[in-house]
């Protein structure tokens, strides 16, 4: 009660010095108005603009204090030199990162230019046709199979010197919706390491469909679209249709070819008695569109699709270096944290003191949390730390009881130890702490850039709830380990 009564009376008196000073403010107002008047028309003008200018450059400082700062620009440009991606390379191998995907990229990239080849990466849905337009556009092609790298999925590659003697490779790419995460991945590397990219489709595209055309799109390589089953309809259908996909998928409607890709089709034939029967026939392929749009995008436009290509496997290369140093990076942080924990053990068996306060006030908790940001080369401010391990140690009082029953339990499981000292105890919750605490910080650090208190403390309340029982037995091992352990750790 006295503190709202102190508030209305602090509202009161605002209230009654903002009325004063609209009062005062009119009063002036009103003898400025009154004066100028009987001024000439020139001051009054004058007096005017003068007005206008204070309020326009008041206006243009207020929004340049406000405006926001513009985004940063990304850390890698889009069309990243030879030279930067060497540079790169070498630092990161010094570092100790794995860069044997990029340099296998490299590799690929030399021998493709050594073979002087030009390569198409044909996409689509499963038994949409594809290999069927493969080999309707290379009938005496030479073909292989092999597999996508690092993933189970299946490739067909056809060969053929083409009439302009350029030596082609379609490569027949399995259908999107029969690819893993992981072997969509590859397939899109595939058509990044391509000079051109062609997706076989019907007239009508689902949102699965247009979703992968969009990610190809993205790519930036030349792309066309070749709609199958053409023979089903006429001329004016065609371009009905040709028009509905440029507009739907905003591609260009002269990189929108008709194809029919052959194979059997099954007919109903009906005999004059009456009686029917299922036949079988053979489609007639017709390919001419595509092969004539393809040689005309070889022809006219050369020299850019082999630039294109160049520096798209320059990015795909800067790509694989990333998820490498990316790897290495949660590597070395989940030894971090490791490391942390068994020193946490070690210090609880040292102290025998019980109490998840240790959370907030530890200098290994601390520790923990400055190495890792110096790991993910984020700068963090020691207020932002203690918020953090204050909103960590508030989840832990809640679960404080039932993560040492459930230790507790897991350590009467060893033969030999009967009854559970309260030391052995602690070291076992201590040391699923300080694992959760950790792993909560290194996943903020990696999705937010950044220390964010409140996202980390929620991760590390989830992640102490999770898998309670194997995490327990782990630090158990662990602890039974601790004299061994103590010799060890000369950080504790």
């Amino acid at each position: 009660m006295p503190i709202r009564l102190l508030v209305s009376i602090g509202l009161i008196v605002a209230a009654l010095v903002v009325l004063l000073l609209m009062l005062v403010a009119t009063d002036t107002a009103l003898s400025v108005w009154q004066r100028l008047g009987s001024m000439p028309l020139w001051v009054q003008f004058s007096y005017a603009a003068a007005l206008v200018a204070i309020a326009l450059g008041t206006t243009w400082l207020i929004y340049r204090w406000l405006k926001p700062p513009p985004a940063k620009k990304e850390t890698r440009s889009k069309l990243a030199s030879e030279t930067s991606v060497r540079d790169d390379l070498l630092v990161a191998a010094d570092s100790g990162v794995d860069v044997s995907e990029a340099l296998a990229e490299i590799r690929e990239q030399k021998e493709r230019k050594q073979a002087g080849t030009i390569h198409i990466a044909l996409f689509g849905e499963i038994s949409s046709g594809k290999s069927s337009l493969a080999r309707a556009l290379v009938p005496d092609a030479e073909s292989e199979t092999g597999v996508l790298g690092g993933t189970t999925t299946q490739i067909t590659k056809f060969s053929w010197q083409a009439g302009s003697k350029d030596r082609i490779v379609i490569s027949d790419m399995p259908g999107f919706n029969d690819a893993a995460g992981e072997d969509m991945q590859a397939m899109r590397d595939e058509a990044t390491r391509a000079h051109l990219v062609i997706y076989l489709c019907d007239a009508d595209l689902g949102r699965l469909q247009h979703e992968e055309l969009a990610r190809l799109k993205d790519i930036g390589k030349p792309l066309l679209i070749a709609m199958n089953k053409s023979d089903r309809y006429s001329d004016a259908e065609l371009d009905q249709l040709h028009e509905h996909l440029a507009a739907s998928t905003s591609i260009d409607r002269d990189r929108i070819v008709s194809v029919t890709t052959g194979g059997v089709e099954q007919i109903v034939h009906r005999d004059p008695d009456g009686s029917e029967q299922i036949l079988e026939r053979n489609r007639v392929a017709d390919v001419t569109q595509l092969r004539s749009r393809v040689q005309k995008e070889l022809d006219q436009n050369g020299e850019l699709i082999e630039s294109l290509r160049d520096s798209a496997f320059l990015m795909l290369v800067a790509g694989k270096l990333d998820e490498a140093k990316i790897a290495h990076r949660d590597s070395q942080a989940e030894e971090l944290v490791e490391k942390y924990a068994k020193r946490a053990v070690v210090g609880a068996l040292a102290a025998i003191t019980p109490g998840s306060d240790l959370v907030i006030q530890g200098a290994l908790a601390t520790a923990l949390i400055n190495e890792l940001c110096r790991l993910f080369e984020v700068r963090v401010r020691d207020v932002e730390v203690d918020r953090f391990l204050r909103l960590a140690g508030s989840k832990m009082q809640k679960m404080t009881a039932l993560t040492l029953a459930i230790s507790g339990n897991v350590l009467k499981a060893f033969p030999g130890l009967g009854t559970v000292g309260g030391g052995l105890l602690h070291a076992v919750a201590y040391g699923m702490i300080f694992d959760s605490l950790g792993r909560a910080v290194a996943a903020t650090l990696a999705s937010r850039g950044e220390l964010r208190a409140y996202p980390a403390a929620a991760s590390f309340e989830d992640l102490m709830s999770e898998d309670i029982q194997s995490r327990a037995r782990r630090f158990a091992r662990l602890a039974l380990a601790a004299p061994q352990a103590t010799e060890d750790n000369d950080g504790v």
